[in-house]
């Protein structure tokens, strides 16, 4: 399941696509350090799944030309 959709992000305003990059960066850091620390996340399936948004939304921006 795509947390973000493709067509969803292009809809976005530069500012929100921003945003959405640096909430989806959070979201991933702290599962990543959940795990560290020797803890254990419900689904884990879940790493990949913001990967996979974090690389579509910069995919998207880079196409935009809004690095």
């Amino acid at each position: 399941m795509a947390l973000i959709r493709t067509s969803e992000i292009r809809k976005l305003t530069k500012e929100q696509r921003v945003r959405k990059l640096d909430e989806f960066k959070k979201k991933l850091f702290t599962i990543r350090s959940e795990l560290s620390s020797g803890g254990s996340i419900e689904n884990p399936g879940q790493i990949s799944d913001y990967k996979k948004a974090i690389a579509r939304i910069l995919t998207i921006m880079t196409e935009l030309d809004e690095k």
